[in-house]
């Protein structure tokens, strides 16, 4: 092989990397799975303020569903790569911002309806449908954090 072909071959692979790149970050939460985690996060929150049996089947029916969309997602993508650390990071911090929007809100919940009255939804309910929308409010943002790092990524390597 001379020189000339091994550096046609170099160029070909990185122009590849930097086609494949762009795929993962343009697949990045795909609008209906956003939507149908969100049911999920609604579900597995609002479960909180049901009885014993109820609260473990709301809460495992909500996660479940919430993870699912993830687990799917992933297995049906077209380009699938491993998350580095900053990637598991932004995941990470949703995590977290959406586990701090369900407590605000709760508590903002019950300071304007005190406790559920017949006819006055739960603090949770309220909670969760806050944080669901709050979801589907910021996805474009970490959809963004998620490309300019895999774009980085790619300049990096």
């Amino acid at each position: 092989m001379n020189p000339q072909d091994a550096q046609a071959s170099l160029d070909s692979i990185r122009r590849l990397q930097d086609r494949t790149r762009e795929e993962i970050a343009r697949q990045v939460f795909p609008l209906p799975y956003v939507i149908i985690s969100s049911l999920g996060i609604f579900a597995g929150f609002a479960a909180a303020d049901l009885p014993r049996p109820w609260l473990t089947v709301g809460t495992l029916l909500g996660w479940g569903l919430y993870a699912g969309i993830g687990i799917g997602y992933a297995h049906w993508a077209s380009v699938r790569r491993k998350p580095t650390g900053q990637e598991a990071g932004i995941y990470v911090a949703l995590t977290i911002v959406l586990l701090l929007v369900f407590f605000v809100s709760r508590i903002g919940a019950f300071a304007l309806f005190g406790v559920p009255a017949y006819g006055f939804p739960s603090q949770a309910v309220v909670a969760a449908a806050v944080t669901a929308v709050v979801y589907i409010a910021i996805v474009p943002l970490v959809r963004r954090a998620l490309r300019a790092v895999i774009q980085r990524d790619g300049r990096r390597g």
